[in-house]
């Protein structure tokens, strides 16, 4: 049966979801720059203090993914349940105490223990999917235009404070990085969380949706959510879900191994630590504008040009030598970046609103496969040969059969009679 949408849509002099936003897009940010995009700066020292090599050091990282595709579907059918503010809460505390606790940890095993199963635990549980969940909720009309805003949060993070943790980590160290890191997102967690709500009917209030005109007779819109099972059925989830495992997969090795990448190619530790948080400045700017061309123009083009542009980035690290390969590959993996928030734009528009994070977290079991495998499999091959050149080899088809999932996908048509359907439950 139709849940009625309710027309008021403001508190307070405005619509609330541009609130929840701003908490998730602050959220993302300090998440994206301390706990996420950090992994590449903090992979030569953690490498150096605790002696081991490159595909050890990949294994610390890659674990945290093992973690995540365990804790996905949970994650996700909980906020389905229960909303994001309390998985917020939870997740960003845990991964603050965590953080604050390697500054103390010397044994490699251990730093595993509290890495994956404390500091991994807390970043999935509340600062990832979970954040782009609580979007979802809030925002139909400029869904596109808002999960690029909060996803842009992760790159603002790598953008504004990898710096940050460079040079910190060049003067202070990366122990006491990572302990005053960990005190200041646990001191902000809770005010930010505090501003995020379930959905707009819990409040009394429509998601953002054109509001009655004068006149008209129940302008209220019906709308369509799909249940997992009917997701589940279609043709279109199957397609988005593989073109999402095969991008993200691939970024795991990227977030893990570019500083490494960079060195490689000949530059120094510092700048190859700048050029990583300059890919991430880049994308910024093209995040919003997909953004907002999202809301008024299909997603696949976007979305297959984006794989086009990574495919170029591993061609352009094959074939030219020294800096000028890195810049060039910074550039063509920001585009990537920024048309990454349209496969969950796409799943937002396809499937709706009430299943929307348990969906997402079947995708991201999967993908987190991917991305435990795929750092630890270049740094096999870097201690084996010393070249990352069989890696780009690899990964460059991959990109381009990602962007032919994404060109090829469709909405799906609706389960159920629209008059039928259950919206905002």
């Amino acid at each position: 049966m139709l849940n009625r949408v309710p027309l008021a849509r403001k508190i307070g002099g405005a619509y609330y979801g541009w609130r929840v936003l701003a908490a998730t897009f602050l959220l993302g940010t300090l998440s994206g720059g301390i706990f996420s995009n950090s992994n590449a700066i903090f992979f030569g020292p953690i490498q150096r203090d605790l002696g081991l090599n490159s595909a050890q050091t990949s294994l610390i990282f890659s674990l945290v993914r093992a973690e995540g595709s365990i804790a996905g579907p949970v994650v996700g059918r909980l906020v389905d349940r229960f909303g994001s503010r309390p998985m917020i809460v939870f997740g960003g505390l845990l991964a603050s105490f965590g953080f604050i606790a390697l500054h103390w940890v010397h044994n490699y095993v251990l730093f595993i223990v509290v890495f994956v199963g404390v500091v991994g635990v807390g970043k999935s549980s509340g600062l990832g999917q979970v954040l782009i969940s609580a979007v979802n909720r809030w925002f139909i009309r400029r869904r596109s235009l808002a999960m690029s805003i909060c996803i842009t949060g992760f790159s603002s993070g790598g953008a504004a404070i990898l710096p940050l943790i460079t040079l910190g980590v060049s003067t202070i160290g990366w122990r006491d990085v990572m302990l005053f890191s960990g005190i200041f997102m646990g001191l902000i967690v809770i005010p930010l969380a505090s501003l995020v709500r379930h959905s707009p009917e819990r409040m009394g209030i429509g998601p953002d949706l054109p509001f009655q005109q004068e006149g008209e007779d129940d302008a209220r819109p019906a709308l369509v959510d799909f249940t997992v099972r009917q997701a589940l059925r279609t043709r279109s989830y199957w397609v988005l879900f593989a073109g999402s495992v095969l991008r993200i997969s691939l970024w795991g090795t990227v977030s893990v191994h570019a500083v490494q990448m960079f060195v490689w190619k000949g530059m120094s530790d510092e700048m190859a630590g700048i050029m990583f948080s300059m890919m991430f400045l880049l994308s910024i700017p093209l995040r919003l504008m997909v953004g907002f061309l999202g809301d008024r123009f299909p997603l696949q083009p976007m979305m297959g040009g984006g794989m086009g542009a990574a495919a170029l980035a591993m061609l352009a690290m094959l074939t030219v030598d020294g800096n000028i390969a890195v810049y060039l590959f910074v550039v063509l993996m920001a585009i990537e970046q920024g048309t990454s928030s349209l496969n969950w734009v796409s799943l937002g528009n396809f499937f709706g609103r009430t299943s929307f994070a348990t969906l997402m977290g079947m995708i991201s079991v999967v993908f987190n496969i991917g991305m435990l495998i795929s750092p630890i499999y270049a740094g096999l091959i870097f201690d084996r040969t010393e070249s990352y050149t069989l890696v780009l080899l690899s990964f460059l088809p991959i990109y381009l059969a990602a962007g032919v999932f994404f060109l090829i996908t469709r909405k799906p048509s609706a389960p159920v009679p629209e008059r039928e359907a259950v919206y905002g439950r």
